[in-house]
């Protein structure tokens, strides 16, 4: 009998390992990322502010478009390519697509002194395109506030003086009386940027 029961277990648990079914279905794919070799780089130009104001601003260049939406900062997103009121300070832009892929950049906005940011906002307004947007004339590019600040005395010599001739040249020129004044009392408070 004994014979016959091993016989018996020997028998039941072959029939058990052939008869279980194995699992052949295949594991599922990975999930597909929506965001694979996709690079968002965003792009903006920013306005500076005088220091302890809030007039600077971001505008977004790139990437523009429907289903873009922006943030700076964590503070929400938004549709549009501008944020308004902003006082100096660093900021991270956050540009996001539809598919919620993203990238930020880091921008700052200056404080200014207010005189400083009065001949800066002049020499935004007529100095280009001759000295701005990387363009050097007179071997002078005003892109950085330090190019300003260290080319004061020939600012005022052209914008103020006329001396050879006035700047800026045609169709802006010469600078109102207004306009010159402003440079004079940013040179003469000391010409710095926080004047």
């Amino acid at each position: 009998m004994k014979r016959n029961a091993v016989y018996s277990l020997f028998i039941i648990a072959a029939c058990i390992t052939a008869c279980s079914k194995s699992d052949t279905t295949p594991a599922p794919p990975p999930p597909i990322d929506p965001c694979a070799g996709i690079t968002i780089t965003p792009v903006a130009t920013v306005t500076h502010t005088t220091t302890g104001l809030t007039q600077g601003t971001i505008t977004v260049t790139s990437p523009i478009g429907s289903g873009f939406l922006y943030s700076i900062g964590g503070s929400g997103f938004q549709a549009s390519t501008n944020f308004f009121n902003l006082p100096a300070g660093n900021y991270t832009l956050t540009a996001k697509n539809a598919n919620n892929c993203s990238g930020t950049k880091t921008l700052t906005i200056n404080g200014y002194g207010a005189k400083f940011f009065a001949v800066r906002t002049i020499i935004n307004g007529y100095c280009g395109p001759c000295h701005l947007n990387g363009t050097i004339n007179g071997n002078k590019n005003f892109d950085a506030d330090i190019d300003v600040v260290n080319a004061w005395d020939r600012i005022k010599i052209r914008a103020v003086d006329g001396n050879p001739s006035f700047m800026p040249i045609a169709p802006n020129s010469p600078l109102t009386a207004i306009d010159k004044q402003k440079i004079v009392d940013w040179v003469n408070a000391g010409h710095r940027i926080t004047d």
